[in-house]
């Protein structure tokens, strides 16, 4: 067993992550859901879509780990939620024009549920004895996959996939930073409070100055 998986218990571990995944949640939602709204789309395209940006990291995540129910079944208060949060963006104008300010901080709402997400995939790889690199990997896809899956369906290139700034290696560096306060026996609130800033300091940061990953010869060309 790894020294950091030592130190959390599995009660701790599964209520960290609880809480992670409760934030994650709330947060890539609103993503989708501005996205359906930058795309005109309906309530039930809009609830979908905030649906597969919400879950689809974390689906992710127990597929890979074997961990059953999936999250969003064993919490299904998470559904009522984002309906209830869906129905108002949808159908109050004050919560409309909120939505559209939130739309120009889409970066900013992105980043937050990229650190939250790819924390709550590497503590719950930690939890399952996984070594380091493996679990910071896993770590990253949970992070990415909702915003990879809400692209794919309102078919844009995926933001993982475009020279816009660092996206997965803001999420890899945030896991290693967690990993290194752990080794440090610093308090997992404080591991996660200065991991998920430093994967929103370097996303937004890599946005607002464009910089990004050396583009290969092919994007040159």
């Amino acid at each position: 067993m790894s020294l950091i998986t030592t130190k959390l218990t599995i009660e701790a571990s599964q209520l960290i992550i609880s809480y992670l995944e409760a934030s994650a949640v709330i947060v890539l939602s609103i993503s989708g859901m501005i996205k359906a709204a930058q795309k005109k789309m309906d309530i039930v395209g809009a609830y979908a879509l905030a649906l597969l940006s919400a879950f689809g990291g974390g689906t992710l995540r127990d597929i890979m780990l074997e961990r059953r129910p999936f999250f969003w079944i064993e919490n299904d208060y998470f559904l009522f939620v984002i309906l209830f949060i869906c129905m108002i963006m949808a159908y109050q104008k004050g919560m409309y024009r909120l939505a559209m300010k939130l739309h120009n901080r889409s970066n900013t709402i992105d980043a937050i549920g990229l650190a939250l997400f790819s924390l709550s995939g590497l503590i719950a790889a930690l939890a399952k004895d996984i070594s380091f690199l493996p679990a910071s990997l896993i770590g990253v896809i949970t992070g990415v996959a909702g915003g990879v899956i809400r692209d794919i369906i309102v078919n844009e290139i995926p933001v993982i996939f475009r020279p816009s700034g660092l996206y997965a290696i803001a999420a890899f560096i945030g896991c290693w930073i967690y990993i290194l306060c752990s080794y440090l026996s610093l308090p997992n609130l404080i591991s996660i409070i200065i991991s998920s800033v430093v994967v929103v300091a370097i996303r937004l940061l890599s946005v607002f100055y464009k910089k990004s990953l050396a583009n290969p010869v092919w994007i040159e060309e």
